[in-house]
């Protein structure tokens, strides 16, 4: 174990100087056979330990409170234009380093090494197979966040023009590591995560939260298949993911033993990735705003538990505005940057109502309430009266907000949805007297700039805003 260590920390040490998009290794290691190469996907895959809690990310809609007064009174700061919807600010200027850009790309650099040496190292035919499908997925994984944060949202009209991220596919350090369109990037994780690629996985769930089956596989292409538009295509490999793995997380024995906690080991994720180091994703201390508190059914689970325990919702006593909540657990590995079974419903749902079975949709959204609200809580299923798309959308938009609270994809959703006219929506965080700002679905600020520890060394990485 020690040895594989070594070789993992000997490649972080071979980043290239000169290009920091070259993120690959120099030189030759000892991974000479598939055990060793397996190691390297052996990940605490973790994404923005506080940098979400600066953009868009963390203040879509909005959700997460933080003391506006402090935030505003510096205008020169991502956090200030976030907050304020201020796209004057010049964040190509602040962004000199990323988290998030720095450790896909670091993550990727491990995943290419697996592929490119997969086939010619010693060990069981079927293991690397196995082993490499695994890093394929990964690399579309992580490629599909970084396109989806640093590019405008992919549109069938405008992908093959718009710029996209580079897709770093090899570890040749003498290749220039070009941006590629968003149709290219969306062309190249659609292949990385194709049929093949995915029979090639552990045909099941696997137990390690950090390694993936064709549950991840599948909702993979699920998701990429989904932020393209592509709805019939997306439920058909939602529904594949299913099949491997259909738990969802059951809040209300959070009731039965008094406290809410999430392990890591939830078998209910297809893949962990998290956003917060000190616990792996804890919830604890987390202050929702207003707008999001009043969106908490009064039967929700954490409302309950938040009566007796500080596990649940409750009052921030001082810490926050009127009106907001505080969740208190310490025991809660959140799911930030991954994927979850959550995530496959609400995809299913979505995918049904845009092809007209509006309740049928709404369906697998009760699926995850009834987990989440207390016993004989009303089923939309049940209801006559939802006739249409827009009201189906209206529900299932408001119930995802608050299942995917504190994950990318309230912000990859409002994204994609502010690409159609009947479901843009101006975002108002409301600051109370420090002031009401809002957020176009149109503006800048819901694509990253490139930060400079890569611009500075890669004339292809042109901002895309």
């Amino acid at each position: 174990m020690k040895k594989i260590y070594g070789i993992i920390a000997m490649l972080l040490l071979f980043v290239s100087c000169d290009d920091k998009l070259d993120i690959v290794p120099k030189g030759k290691t000892t991974l000479d056979n598939i055990a060793d190469l397996e190691t390297l996907l052996e990940q605490r895959y973790m994404m923005s330990p506080t940098g979400y809690y600066e953009t868009l990310c963390g203040l879509t809609y909005p959700e997460l409170w933080e003391t506006p007064a402090s935030i505003l009174a510096d205008r020169t700061t991502e956090s200030y234009a976030a907050l304020a919807g201020d796209a004057s600010v010049d964040r190509v200027e602040l962004a000199t380093s990323d988290y998030n850009y720095e450790s896909a790309y670091i993550y990727i650099n491990y995943m290419n090494v697996i592929i490119s040496k997969a086939e010619s190292v010693s060990g069981d035919e079927d293991t690397k197979r196995r082993v490499k499908a695994e890093a394929q997925i990964m690399r579309a994984w992580f490629h599909f966040l970084l396109v989806n944060l640093y590019a405008a949202q992919y549109d069938e009209t405008t992908a093959a023009d718009l710029g996209g991220v580079a897709y770093v596919d090899n570890t040749d350090v003498q290749q220039q590591k070009t941006k590629r369109t968003i149709k290219e990037v969306y062309d190249m994780i659609l292949a990385d995560c194709s049929d093949e690629v995915i029979a090639n996985l552990r045909q099941s769930a696997v137990d390690n939260p950090f390694r993936i089956g064709a549950d991840f596989g599948n909702g993979v292409r699920a998701m990429v298949l989904m932020q393209m538009k592509r709805y019939d295509e997306a439920l058909k490999y939602a529904r594949a993911a299913v099949k491997f793995n259909s738990i969802l997380e059951d809040r209300l024995k959070a009731l039965e033993v008094g406290a809410w906690t999430i392990p890591h080991v939830s078998p209910n994720n297809y893949l962990l990735c998290y956003h917060n180091n000190s616990n792996i994703g804890e919830w604890g201390g987390v202050i929702v705003t207003p707008e999001h508190s009043r969106e908490i059914e009064p039967n929700d689970v954490l409302t309950i538990l938040g009566q007796y325990t500080q596990d649940g919702w409750q009052d921030p006593s001082g810490y926050g505005p009127e009106g907001s909540l505080m969740c208190g657990s310490w025991d809660v590995h959140y799911n930030s940057y991954g994927l979850r079974t959550e995530n496959m419903y609400y995809t299913i749902a979505e995918c049904m109502i845009r092809a007209g079975q509006y309740r049928e949709g709404l369906r697998y959204v009760d699926e995850v309430r009834d987990r989440r609200l207390s016993p004989n809580t009303e089923h939309y299923f049940d209801r006559s009266d939802i006739s249409s798309e827009a009201q189906a959308m209206e529900i299932l938009q408001r119930n995802k907000w608050q299942e995917m609270f504190t994950t990318i994809f309230n912000f990859l959703d409002r994204k994609r949805w502010n690409s159609e006219p009947a479901y843009r929506k101006t975002v108002t965080h409301d600051c109370g007297a420090d002031g009401m700002f809002t957020v176009e679905p149109d503006s800048p600020l819901w694509i990253t700039p490139f930060p400079k520890s890569a611009t500075l060394y890669n004339s292809s990485l042109t901002q895309n805003y």
